[in-house]
């Protein structure tokens, strides 16, 4: 089976190209997602999917910069453009880096067809099959996902929704691969960066608090005592050296 990437910052077209295509049918795994091209660059070295939809027209990175980097580092993958946009500028960078069609939006479910019998014909025989993601890999992607995004507080929605897995799917793998469940994963990376943080003097902890993405200093300090049993003022000043 092969893997396809959605990168768009427009959740409605994630949720276009989830319904209207019979993945299963077509032997690919259901889209994996990405919102702008810097977090797509980071998810493709993970993934290197076969297909890749890309919207032009994104913050952080847009399509034609993603394209420039994304069709030199992984050749064999297609790139299929979806725009809003039919752009000059757009559609010449499109021809430039060989994709296989330009799609304008609102998505036609017989154009996307189209474009994908063309893609899945020019991948290499033996691509089909041979970067498919163990579990392993799948869950090692996801606790990738929560480690850069610690200050926030994420929810199993949140990753059921850009990993296109189900809750029961994704909580079962975690746990058997980390041992907890991952609102417990998530809760002990950003507590252990709070210990971090609180080894530096010169932060305070309010700050610390919003840093962490706390919505006030009292919770974060409920939050780091019930896993320490020491409140943050507690712990700062068991630390050896400390002057304050």
């Amino acid at each position: 089976m092969f893997k396809v990437l959605i990168i768009d910052d427009e959740m409605p077209i994630h949720v276009a190209l989830q319904s209207l295509i019979d993945w299963e049918n077509l032997h690919a795994h259901e889209p994996y997602s990405a919102y702008n091209g810097k977090e797509a660059l980071e998810l493709m070295e993970r993934l290197n999917p076969d297909i890749v939809f890309v919207d032009m027209n994104m913050p952080v990175m847009n399509g034609k910069d993603f394209l420039a980097s994304a069709s030199g580092l992984y050749p064999e993958s297609q790139f299929i453009v979806i725009s809003g946009y039919d752009d000059f500028e757009y559609a010449h960078a499109a021809i430039k880096y060989n994709v296989v069609d330009y799609l304008l939006k609102p998505l036609d479910r017989d154009e996307i067809m189209k474009a994908l019998k063309v893609a899945i014909d020019r991948l290499p025989e033996d691509s089909l099959d041979a970067n498919e993601l163990t579990p392993t890999e799948i869950i090692a992607t996801v606790r990738d996902y929560i480690d850069r995004n610690y200050q926030r507080d994420i929810s199993i929605k949140e990753l059921t929704d850009k990993f296109y897995f189900s809750k029961e799917y994704l909580s079962r793998l975690f746990r058997e691969e980390y041992g907890c469940p991952i609102y417990e994963y998530v809760l002990k990376v950003r507590l252990e960066k709070a210990r971090e943080y609180l080894m530096n003097p010169n932060m305070q902890i309010q700050e610390i608090s919003d840093k962490l993405g706390y919505s006030n200093a009292n919770y974060f300090g409920k939050a780091f005592r019930r896993r320490y049993g020491v409140t943050p003022s507690e712990f700062r000043k068991a630390l050896p050296n400390d002057k304050n």
